[in-house]
């Protein structure tokens, strides 16, 4: 199990009234561990920091269950994990590698041009001011509206949206904080002025709905439902496995042979044409986590998603990154 530091060296402590021990929080990794416990007491942990080896790791050959999620956040230790799949030549669970591929703008340069995908154009910039962001977003023929967003931030934290390019001279971007991800804003509203946004879930071959949010902005988040939209979204979670699944499940494994992940998410509008405008597709998104009081919706499509996810996790054979076949 490689778990490493992010670039930024912040996690969070969460700590509760009583004699349990306080639970480190480390941003930008897969989320599942709190869900899996027994796989923390049998696997052997391997902890990275950002900087460079300080000293001989010796490996056994094992399978390899990369924890590390986010590409910006994780950039030095994912090089170094990549290293040790390498050196111990056995099957990795969302290889490195193919995290290492999962920024922002390197998903959108791989979806781009897949059947039954939309994706909008995204930039990685250096944003140390605005002159500097300007140029970058000029020398890229980038449309407005833009979204402006920190790299490694999540859950919307920082982006804001710029709709003409004579406001981003007063838009609020916070500069010299790192690079930017900059982003062509398609606006998804469906045809009732509602918007949509399903978070499905790929667990190797397997493909799931986690939740769909409807909402009257197109910043959705959970708190941001609309209401009276429940009867919908429960009819879209019973309705997906049989009808929704099969006619967008070659958009979706196209999707994952691109990423080349065994477990990860897609934030998407499922549009009226039956194409997928995918938001953002990656490792690190909260699947598991359940906020609201059982019994309610989500109970069953999460049970499912973490089975399957358990399974998967037991059979290494099933992994995508495989060692080379002797010769």
């Amino acid at each position: 199990m490689i778990r490493g530091a992010p670039l930024d060296q912040n996690c969070k402590i969460d700590v509760r009234d009583g004699f349990d021990t306080p639970r480190m929080v480390v941003n930008g990794t897969a989320s599942f561990l709190p869900y899996v416990p027994e796989l923390l007491s049998r696997a052997r942990k391997l902890w990275l920091s950002s900087g460079e080896w300080t000293q001989p790791v010796t490996l056994g050959r094992l399978p390899v269950i990369n924890y590390m999620a986010d590409a910006d956040l994780y950039e030095a230790a994912l090089r170094k994990a990549d290293e040790v799949v390498q050196l111990v030549n056995r099957p990795a669970f969302n290889a490195p590698a193919a995290i290492q591929r999962t920024r922002r703008d390197q998903v959108a340069a791989s979806l781009a041009g897949l059947p039954g995908v939309s994706i909008p154009r995204t930039i990685r910039t250096p944003a140390p001011d605005r002159a500097t962001l300007a140029e970058a977003i000029a020398a890229a023929s980038l449309t407005f509206p833009l979204l402006i967003r920190p790299a490694g931030a999540h859950g919307g934290a920082g982006m804001i949206k710029v709709d003409r390019r004579e406001d981003l001279e007063t838009a609020k971007v916070r500069f010299d904080d790192g690079p930017v991800y900059v982003t062509e804003f398609a606006d998804f509203a469906d045809a009732d002025g509602l918007y949509r946004k399903a978070r499905l879930v790929v667990v190797g071959e397997e493909i799931f709905l986690r939740h769909i949010i409807i909402g009257d902005s197109w910043l959705l988040h959970a708190e941001r439902r609309a209401q009276n939209t429940q009867t919908e979204e429960e009819a879209a979670l019973a309705a997906f496995a049989e009808q929704t699944c099969p006619a967008i499940r070659p958009a979706v494994m196209a999707v994952a042979d691109a990423l080349d992940l065994d477990y990860f998410g897609i934030d998407c509008s499922l549009r009226p044409d039956g194409a997928m405008l995918v938001f953002e597709a990656n490792a690190c998104m909260n699947v598991l986590h359940n906020s609201a009081s059982s019994p309610n919706m989500w109970d069953a499509p999460i049970a499912t998603i973490l089975a399957a996810l358990r399974g998967l996790l037991a059979e290494p054979a099933r992994w995508r990154a495989q060692p080379p076949a002797a010769a």
